[in-house]
């Protein structure tokens, strides 16, 4: 007998020995017990509108942290019925638990575990799941140590903030969501068994997938809750008999799509993109998530009617219709894209870019590059502006060619191949005349148009060609809209921007973002240009805005390209400026007709009725340096007292014509005719010295071009 407990007693010292000796190994690389006091869980990023209204959240893991006194009893009496009955009365492992697993894994050749809920939170939080002794030691230290430093409850209330359950959710408020489209605390007791039974096998006992398996482990779990007393025999048999009562799955979020990448690929340049999907951040965007909506809306209804009207055979429809089939269509349906901006603060406040980001998450907002067409032609009558050129000049609407040597001779039309005669320059912009804007550019070069374009914001290459005015270049609608919103601004020039700040968990500020003013362009010869760009909406290509029943003070610009390829309008009232375009992301056809005013402006029409509906009515104001003189219908000029017709004309006051008007039918002002009278013929024109051609700027270089329409 003494020998036997002297035995005893070495084998247990020689036992207590090796397992702490296992114990101290398996304690290496493990957190601190102080890094284990800030044990937080991994939370999502909250996009909110300008207005606090959420549009999105990123999350690996979507979790919403509860506290256990917001949890039912019966829910947390099921978890400890199944996953750990000794939770309040072990010390991070139960030893009597891992004794009567092994006993029934020898007994029975069946694998059961015996981890209690510390365990699991462990492995959860800082472990793999790889099955290894090693594994296994590193966790049960690391329990010990999670006791040491927390009560039982907190370790449950993490436990159950933490826990897997499928589909995405993380944390039994997320899985009620989930699973029963309600709060945690509203669960039912057969609920409350479910969710308790998922853990364990989320995919195989998943009620969505297999509903059969998920019965099956929630009366396990309720007869494990009747066994140790939580429930009775009754509610057992009421719980067991509830239908699943499973809600349709979640659908992910649709609240613009385009506009919640950006900010996420801007949130991870910033922060990283551990930050974003574990740090619980706050952003407040400058979107108008009412706006957005209804934008969206507006698109897809328009560029469905024009998909039916030009009874196109890839429209989205079909394109619907195939995949619904089980085919694998192409996408080559017809798309679409908007900006609406704040134009004081340069604010983004709709941003959409394209039809659907699922079936095409490319951004035509900010990514494509097309041709505007006409668009690009206010560019055009600004630098003449600043160079003295005013509203009422004359300029001939005459057929005009341009040879260049090693190139076809090239003779620019306008969209309906009609020449007007003499026009005003004010005339020519508001019905988007070509061969006007391309003489008007002559008098100055494509150079100078380039310098004023950059001003206001383009980035885009801008090859130097004379078809430059009428918008053969590629920019993007970001860059097009912005640049049109330093004309709603007064020449100055505020860098688009759409994260207004970001706050972390605890809501403190991490930025706050407001871009740079600067004035780029004279205001005077932007408030001249908007006058004239209020004449497109009232009386030119973008009447219809009006006819549609927008009343508000506006100017704007409609955009065509060559085969109806590219629709544009840019338009803005003094505080708000939005861009639209449609078209294939292939370039080809929309149909026939489909201008700008056709395809883009009804798009804009109401967008802009939706975004100042609720605002005051304001009206343009005229900046100082800008005069109205009464001038001579037929010639353009100050009117003089013999004048028959009159009318009233606005010009930069340190550029009035100090002549007046000098003869009645006269239909050219006296520069032009007079360089018209001197050259004879178009023919002169072009074969003209370089200096006749180009008085005031060096000519550029030209290259093949194509021709823009209104």
């Amino acid at each position: 007998m003494r020998i036997f407990l002297v035995s005893f007693l070495i084998f247990m010292i020689l036992g207590t020995g090796g397992l702490v000796g296992l114990f101290e190994i398996g304690g290496k690389d493990l957190p601190s017990p102080s890094r284990l006091q800030t044990i937080s869980p991994a939370l999502k990023t909250t996009v909110y509108d300008r207005n606090d209204r959420i549009i999105g959240q990123f999350f690996r893991e979507d979790r919403s942290l509860v506290t256990l006194d917001q949890l039912p009893p019966r829910l947390v009496a099921a978890f400890l019925a199944v996953e750990d009955r000794r939770f309040r009365r072990h010390w991070g492992i139960d030893l009597a638990g891992i004794v009567r697993a092994a006993t029934h894994n020898l007994v029975t050749g069946q694998r059961h575990g015996a981890s209690t809920i510390t365990q699991q939170l462990a492995r959860n939080l800082f472990l793999t799941r790889e099955q290894t002794l090693k594994r296994k030691i590193k966790e049960a230290v690391l329990a010990l140590r999670i006791e040491q430093a927390y009560s039982k409850d907190e370790i449950l209330e993490m436990y159950l903030n933490q826990i897997y359950f499928g589909e995405g959710a993380y944390g039994v408020q997320a899985a009620a969501r989930n699973f029963f489209g309600k709060d945690v605390g509203d669960l039912t007791l057969g609920e409350c068994a479910l969710l308790a039974g998922l853990p364990r096998n989320p995919r195989d006992y998943s009620p969505r997938r297999h509903p059969d398996r998920a019965r099956t482990r929630r009366a396990i779990v309720l007869a494990a809750m009747e066994s140790v007393g939580d429930i009775s025999s009754r509610e057992r048999a009421r719980a067991d008999a509830e239908s699943l009562r499973v809600a349709a799955a979640p659908l992910p979020t649709t609240n613009a799509p385009y506009f919640m990448e950006m900010v996420r690929q801007f949130l991870t340049a910033r922060y990283g993109s551990d930050s974003i999907y574990q740090d619980g951040l706050t952003v407040h965007t400058t979107l108008d998530l009412p706006l957005q909506q209804a934008s969206e809306r507006f698109l897809e209804d328009h560029i469905t009617r024009l998909e039916e009207d030009t009874r196109s055979k890839t429209s989205r429809k079909r394109y619907l219709e195939k995949k619904a089939a089980g085919e694998k269509p192409k996408l080559r349906y017809l798309e679409g894209a908007a900006l609406v901006l704040d134009a004081p603060s340069g604010a983004v406040l709709t941003l959409i870019g394209g039809r659907s980001f699922e079936e095409s998450p490319f951004n035509r907002a900010v990514q494509a590059k097309r041709q505007p067409g006409s668009a690009m032609k206010p560019f055009v009558y600004l630098t003449a502006i600043e160079r003295g050129f005013y509203p009422s000049y004359m300029i001939m609407d005459s057929p005009v060619v341009f040879n260049e040597p090693g190139q076809d001779p090239w003779s620019p039309q306008n969209y309906d191949h009609k020449f007007r005669g003499p026009v005003t320059l004010r005339y020519a912009l508001q019905k988007s005349l070509n061969v006007p804007t391309i003489k008007l550019q002559e008098e100055f070069g494509p150079r100078a148009v380039i310098e004023t374009a950059r001003a206001a914001g383009i980035t885009s290459p801008l090859p130097p060609y004379r078809s430059l005015a009428l918008g053969t270049a590629e920019v993007s609608l970001m860059e097009l809209t912005s640049a049109y919103a330093v004309f709603a601004n007064d020449g100055i020039r505020v860098e688009p921007y759409f994260i207004d700040r970001v706050e972390d968990r605890l809501g403190n500020v991490v930025d706050e973002f407001r871009p740079e003013r600067s004035e780029v362009l004279r205001p005077e010869s932007v408030g001249l240009l908007d006058n004239m760009l209020r004449s497109v909406i009232d009386e030119g290509t973008g009447y219809g805005a009006r006819r549609a029943g927008f009343t508000r003070p506006a100017a704007g610009k409609t955009g065509t390209t060559d085969d109806y390829t590219d629709a544009w309008f840019v338009g803005f009232t003094p505080r708000t400026v939005a861009g639209v375009w449609v078209g294939y992301d292939v370039k080809r056809t929309i149909g026939r007709r489909m201008t700008g005013a056709a395809a883009a402006l009804p798009i804009w029409t109401n967008i802009m009725k939706e975004a100042t509906r609720d605002r005051e009515p304001l009206d343009f104001e005229l900046p100082e340096g800008v005069v109205q003189v009464e001038v001579c219908s037929d010639t353009g000029l100050p009117a003089s007292p013999q004048c028959p017709l009159g009318e009233m004309e606005y010009f930069l006051a340190d550029h009035v014509p100090t002549d007046q008007c000098y003869l009645h039918g006269a239909h050219l002002d006296l520069r032009l005719r007079e360089r018209w009278e001197r050259l004879h013929s178009t023919t002169d024109w072009n074969n003209a010295p370089e200096e006749e051609r180009y008085p005031n700027s060096d000519r550029a270089t030209e290259a093949p071009h194509r021709q823009g329409e209104p």
